[in-house]
């Protein structure tokens, strides 16, 4: 069958298997394409779900999950870590954005190299397990694998150890790449460099609008002022911030940077660089499958600036959907068989004041704050008159003693029982106990228990000494300024680990599946479906989407 043909040929059959209990699984792709929506939490992905026209109407047409990020640890980068590895962050390594060595007394970025003068090193040394990239090249040596994102350790999480390019923006540079994380050669450089030279010279013959003015009157609706913690936003749309960097010498601004992040224009640019790449680098039309993994970073950024209750995160919204129907536009152009999986690496819940008043228990906590009573009441237990406790991340505390193992214990038991008696605070695990926490095997991932979600990510090299499960609905941050995050994610509770998972492909049958199931489901149903082998992994091959996954 010639390859402009075999989309007609699947809509055919589409019709004849629409009646049945499930779709007809795909053709074997020439292109498999995994996106990731950073902070498209499941109830996110449902409120705007029937508002959807492009894009994300489209996945919401093919096969729909509801699934979890298993672990407790619901950040960026072990969240990224599990999408296309099949594996949870307790076996990627991938326990946090940041970690505490001990060893050296200092935290470790989860993409920084080390061993390398370099600042700017970035590559994925800590991964410690393979992704779906490596699986395809492993059984198709001319597989090519490429990886997109506005956030390095998004690009680089899904690109895995072995691909062909890697890139991520870079602010006042554009798009860019690491000899670390993949090759930096003209080759593979040129691309970027001809998106981010017309990228530039566009936006200096016409400084971009970084949020739309007419909106509709679904998001006008919701154009309110709020006070989060101590700062007080208009909540109009463009936001206020925004404003002031549209004009003038902005390219190389500190600020502008800032705020084209935290725009609706970021993620189409991203998509945009997708399709000019898909184009140089010929995704698609080699003698293999090929993989291109995209993240979008926006709805993370607007979350965490502006909540996501807000007309800021329903404007941008409706602007990704419409970038995402261009971009899928794009894929049918090649004329090429193809399949789309789309999750998050995370949820998140509202800010807490405007959660609150939607009746939702949502207290704010400032986890400086919070850490420092932790060390002064250990301190003054122990007679200490130093920082015992290193808690950056208030729900991994590390103990920072040294070698003093008969210390190190009575800093631990002594934090732990003050941990237990904070009203903040619903349980505390000790490294020990969150180690043993191994779930029954088959257990469904919506029954896991909270110290169970710990194990998830736990990790004896790289993980806190003490876990912190703190209260339901809490959000740990303390806005003082324009600028500072007003909402977060972090948490083991369900609004941080439920999120989307689509399946889509020209002929699919809509389907909207109840069973729970895992973002490590994923690479093992895409394996399945691209014909390559995969190997032992935490995750299993979804029947609903691969067919025979025996």
């Amino acid at each position: 069958m010639r390859a402009g043909q075999w989309i007609a040929a699947a809509l055919a059959m589409a019709a004849v298997w629409s009646g049945a209990d499930a779709a007809p699984p795909p053709p074997q792709p020439k292109l498999v394409v995994a996106i990731a929506v950073d902070q498209f939490s499941a109830e996110l992905f449902q409120r705007y779900r029937a508002s959807f026209t492009g894009g994300l109407r489209r996945l919401s047409d093919g096969i729909a999950f509801t699934g979890y990020q298993s672990h407790a640890a619901t950040e960026t980068c072990p969240g990224h870590s599990t999408i296309l590895t099949g594996r949870h962050p307790a076996a990627t390594g991938i326990v946090a954005n940041t970690w505490f060595d001990t060893k050296t007394g200092s935290s470790v970025y989860c993409v920084a190299v080390r061993g390398t003068a370099d600042p700017d090193a970035r590559g994925p040394q800590n991964l410690r397990v393979p992704t779906l990239g490596e699986w395809l090249k492993q059984a198709e040596p001319q597989a090519r694998v490429v990886s997109i994102s506005g956030k390095d350790r998004a690009a680089i999480m899904m690109a895995g150890h072995h691909p062909d390019a890697v890139y991520w923006w870079n602010d006042g540079v554009g798009f860019t790449t690491s000899s670390y994380a993949g090759p930096a050669t003209p080759a593979v450089l040129a691309p970027a460099k001809a998106f981010n030279t017309a990228l530039f010279a566009r936006w200096k013959a016409s400084p971009p609008k970084l949020w739309p003015t007419d909106i509709a009157a679904t998001c006008q609706a919701l154009v309110a002022p709020h006070a989060f913690g101590k700062l007080n936003l208009s909540g109009k749309v463009p936001p206020d911030l925004s404003l002031a960097v549209e004009s003038g010498d902005f390219l190389h601004r500190t600020d502008f940077q800032d705020q084209l992040r935290v725009s609706p224009i970021f993620d189409p640019m991203t998509l945009d660089f997708a399709d000019s790449t898909i184009d140089r680098l010929r995704l698609g039309q080699g003698p293999a499958t090929d993989l291109l993994a995209i993240s979008l970073s926006s709805t993370d950024y607007i979350g965490h600036r502006y909540g996501n209750g807000g007309a800021e995160m329903c404007v941008h919204l409706a602007v990704l959907d419409h970038a995402l129907g261009d971009f899928f536009a794009k894929l049918d152009s090649l004329h090429v068989p193809y399949v789309v999986a789309l999750t998050a690496d995370h949820g998140a819940i509202d800010a807490a004041e405007r959660a609150s008043e939607h009746g939702t228990p949502a207290p704010r906590i400032d986890p400086v704050a919070f850490v420092k009573r932790l060390n002064d009441a250990v301190g003054k237990q122990l007679g200490l008159n130093y920082e015992t406790i290193v808690g950056d991340d208030p729900q991994q505390l590390s103990i920072n003693v040294g070698p003093d193992d008969v210390l190190r214990a009575k800093v631990r038991d002594a934090a732990l029982a003050w941990l237990r008696q904070q009203p903040e605070v619903a349980q505390a695990y000790s490294a020990d106990e969150t180690a043993a926490a191994v779930s029954a095997p088959g257990k469904p991932v919506d029954q896991l228990s909270v110290i169970e979600r710990f194990h998830e990510s736990y990790d004896k090299e790289r993980s806190g000494d003490i876990q912190v499960q703190f209260l339901q609905y809490a959000t740990l941050g303390m806005p003082r300024g324009p600028g500072d995050t007003v909402a977060g994610h972090g948490s083991p509770w369900d609004y941080d680990r439920r999120v989307p998972i689509l399946f889509w492909w020209p002929g699919v049958s809509a389907d909207d599946r109840k069973e729970p199931i895992e973002t490590v489901d994923i690479a093992p149903t895409l394996a399945t479906i691209a014909h390559v082998p995969a190997p032992q992994v935490d995750g299993k091959c979804l029947e609903a989407v691969a067919g025979n996954c025996r």
